[in-house]
């Protein structure tokens, strides 16, 4: 018998995983939220070692045709490959792409991004420590770069989202904000690798004040008056200043003509002295002219990781990503006295989740009124129904339908993260799309029939009401239970019992479950 509400371990789980598992409730019903939330923000290094296991089993197609020119020359390939690049480290990875793969074959070229947006899939839909997935996403989303930039920002994602963003989604936000900042990724991204001492690029220095810190919500536009705004947020003046402490922040390409890199490109961060204004003065109540060179930048991220504005804007803005638009207002006071409190700590960002999700009952409270994006019910579609994801060569664009694909959101200020912009009629017919192709796919394994126990397969209304439990957890309301049984039945009618799961229409049945309010909302 189906429970008529989500459970408070669901409704905890689902807010900060990309899905709850029965499996997963049962664990935190026995062992308690506490420990769960403890276990989950104590990860390994790396990925735990069945998903590393797992990782390294997979294979990925690649296939294409010979070519010959003048300069160019391959054979046909047709093969299933192991994946090598998401361990690969970062200035192998970024020579390789650029002296080796850069002049072959389309599907090389883009291989490395086709095997992280498969690892990406992979590891949300299977890692055991689901809530440095969530952050991870997270913090991707908020320091957003998108493939669509260019090369230097494609072939620096492998290293931008396993060195720079995974190994600090706990730890100091200083770590996180510094890492972004010299990072080829974001340098490319917000043109700061190109930024001179002549003319001092400001796109990464508003976006550092504006999306990554304070938040647009305390700029201050021209300060015609003269006022001291350092306290409340930013100004023009502030952005000046700002691009002109972080010019000579770039990237180690070596030296280039067309056509012919210098083995010396690293794509490491350096700091370049000849392209470094050295003019910087006032910024944020602190005079830049007594520092020089790399100590200006470096000032620049202090002052803005430290200010107050910064701790009031990302802790409102992780709290609305928990809970929706409307967080409870302790849940938002708790959350910012600890970042205040932790600040500059080597665990700060810990010690915010644990004032979120333990410092009150808040985190397993309903009403559940936050829309799962696209990609996050695909991926907890994937989790609910004990799905195997496998690498594929499609995930690059596989959402681009609904603009929800993984580093494809295509300006800095990242996706949006509210329930309006992602409820609309023709993302849920996307959607739904979507969620059946992938469980008819190679890429998202999973046999329904043989998971139905073979007394429920007798019966359309057991049929229904275990895979409703499966995928929701609880009741439908009544008018969906009813509507849900008399289709499965139908089914029943036409197909004689389980092997209608064979047909197909069990999987559009599933994929239907996935677009109910009662999974959309979490």
């Amino acid at each position: 018998m189906l429970p008529d509400k989500p459970s408070w371990e669901q409704i905890a789980l689902n807010r900060v995983t990309f899905g709850a598992r029965d499996r997963d409730i049962e664990e935190v019903k026995r062992i308690g939220w506490r420990a769960w939330v403890e276990d989950q923000l104590a990860p390994p290094v790396g990925d735990d070692p069945a998903l590393d296991a797992y990782l390294r089993s997979r294979k990925l197609r690649i296939q294409y045709d010979a070519y010959k020119s003048e300069t160019l020359n391959w054979p046909a390939v047709d093969e299933m490959r192991p994946l090598k690049y998401p361990w690969m480290p970062a200035v192998q990875l970024w020579r390789t792409q650029w002296e080796e793969l850069f002049r072959s074959a389309y599907p090389e070229s883009t291989r490395p991004i086709d095997e992280l947006m498969s690892t990406v899939f992979i590891r949300n839909a299977h890692s055991r420590y689901q809530l440095r997935e969530y952050m991870t996403d997270f913090w991707l989303n908020h320091f957003s770069v998108s493939t669509l930039k260019g090369l230097d920002v494609m072939y620096s994602l492998i290293p931008y989202d396993r060195d720079v963003i995974r190994p600090y989604v706990f730890g100091m936000f200083r770590q996180l904000i510094h890492g972004t900042a010299i990072s080829a990724a974001m340098l490319s991204y917000l043109d700061n690798a190109d930024s001179n001492a002549i003319h001092p690029n400001e796109n990464y220095a508003r976006e550092v004040m504006e999306l990554h810190t304070m938040g647009r919500g305390v700029y201050y536009g021209k300060n015609t008056e003269g006022k001291d705004y350092s306290q409340l947020g930013f100004t023009d003046d502030d952005v000046i200043q700002a691009a002109r402490a972080l010019s000579g922040w770039t990237i180690n390409k070596g030296y280039q003509t067309i056509g012919n890199y210098n083995p010396i490109s690293t794509g490491e961060f350096m700091f370049n002295p000849v392209q470094h204004n050295e003019n910087a003065g006032r910024f944020l109540g602190f005079d830049l002219s007594t520092l020089k060179g790399v100590a200006q930048g470096n000032k620049v991220l202090d002052l803005v990781s430290a200010h107050p504005a910064t701790a009031t804007f990302l802790t409102t803005k992780l709290c609305k990503h928990i809970f929706g638009e409307n967080p409870p207002a302790a849940v938002l006071a708790r959350a910012r006295a600890a970042w205040v409190a932790n600040d500059y700590k080597p665990d700060q960002i810990k010690n915010v989740l644990r004032a979120i999700l333990l410092d009150g009952p808040e985190i397993g409270e309903g009403p559940q009124t936050k829309v799962r994006r696209p990609y996050e019910r695909l991926i907890a579609l994937a989790r609910v129904t004990d799905s195997q994801v496998q690498p594929s060569p499609y995930y690059s664009y596989f959402l681009n339908a609904v603009s929800d694909t993984p580093f494809g959101w295509p300006t800095p200020d990242g996706r949006p993260d509210d329930n309006e912009f992602w409820l609309n009629t023709s993302t849920n017919i996307g959607v739904w799309n979507q969620l059946q192709y992938m469980t008819y796919s190679s890429y998202m394994e999973v046999d329904y029939l043989a998971q139905t126990p073979l007394d429920v397969q007798k019966s359309a209304i057991q049929t229904a009401e275990f895979w409703v439990g499966r995928v929701i957890g609880y009741r439908l309301s009544n008018e969906a239970m009813a509507a849900v049984t008399t289709a499965v039945g139908r089914l029943f009618e036409g197909y004689g019992g389980g092997p209608f799961f064979r047909e197909g229409f069990g999987i559009k049945f599933i994929s239907v479950l996935a677009t109910a309010p009662e999974f959309v909302y979490h």
